[in-house]
């Protein structure tokens, strides 16, 4: 099945409204209400809709990326002929909902996070990080809370296909570890916010040394965005319980699987040969546990 990547114009729209200023807001309100109509319309007819200017419709589709309004359309229109609005929709819980709606809520939320990162994610922005990380000597990953779960989760992937790597829960370890790569390196930061002082911090580190930088965040005019080499942008909606960061990490923790993938298959056989061996240490040192667990027990039994 070939798989069609997507603009995500709609996400982008949605998001911007955390950044534009109030005009070119007005303007973002009006095309998530009214998204086939705006395909239709001319910039003087989509400004008057919106109660702003026709500088204020062009500024905004600059401010999202696009050549003007006519680019934006034809972006939109595209995106409009695959997906499903509906599948846009977020439907939330409340302390009464049943087990069963808290259920599917969580998971349709966690696959639209999926379906939407997709779209965001841009083809030229994977395929520098691919090469980055492919040629890299080493990898840091950085991360916080949540991310830094991800980070975890990263590095036991890429060390099993022998590449060297390190994710420090210490931040000042972080700061350490950054401080010794070179133009040989890459650092991943992980921030959903793009604005986590202690990431950005070893980011600015990172770089002094020549490392490039990947970054894993959300769609958004961020600290983190601007000082990356690569951007791989990741979509969410996070509601009261935001602090969990539950769709955001399932969205990062595809990113990683991707970037892993993608490494891991640039030469096969040697990663299957490295997975191969992983596997067989990790298998023996069971064993080996396992044994010494028994003959614990059968001394004890001795003794008794």
């Amino acid at each position: 099945m070939e798989v069609v990547l997507l603009e995500g114009i709609l996400y982008k729209v949605r998001e911007s409204l955390n950044y534009v200023k109030p005009s070119e807001g007005a303007v973002a309100e009006y095309i998530l209400k009214n998204p086939e109509k705006v395909v239709t319309m001319t910039v003087n007819e989509l400004a008057h809709a919106s109660y702003a200017s026709p500088s204020a419709v062009m500024r905004y589709c600059q401010t999202l990326g696009y050549k003007g309004f006519k680019d934006f359309k034809l972006k939109l229109s595209g995106d409009l002929a695959v997906i499903d609005l509906h599948d846009l929709e977020q439907e939330t819980l409340s302390p009464e909902d049943p087990l069963d709606k808290i259920m599917s809520v969580i998971t349709n939320t966690n696959i639209q996070s999926l379906y939407s990162s997709l779209q965001l994610l841009q083809k030229d922005q994977f395929k520098a990080a691919y090469h980055y990380l492919i040629n890299a000597r080493k990898i840091d990953f950085y991360g916080i809370g949540a991310s830094l779960l991800i980070a975890f989760d990263a590095v036991q992937k890429f060390m099993r296909i022998n590449k060297a790597c390190t994710a420090y829960s210490d931040f000042h370890m972080q700061k350490v570890s950054a401080v010794n790569l070179d133009e040989q390196d890459v650092a991943i930061a992980i921030s959903y916010s793009g604005e986590t002082q202690e990431v950005l911090d070893c980011v600015q580190i990172a770089q002094s040394k020549g490392a490039k930088v990947i970054a894993v965040t959300k769609y958004a005019n961020s600290r983190l965005s601007d000082m990356a080499d690569a951007l791989l942008y990741v979509a969410a909606q996070e509601d009261e319980f935001r602090s969990a960061a539950m769709s955001s990490r399932m969205a990062s923790l595809n990113v990683i699987d991707m970037l892993y993938t993608a490494c891991a298959y640039e030469d096969y056989d040697k990663s299957l040969a490295h997975l191969n061996e992983t596997y067989d240490i990790i298998q023996k040192s069971q064993k080996e546990e396992t044994q010494r667990g028994r003959n614990k027990d059968n001394n004890r039994s001795t003794e008794s």
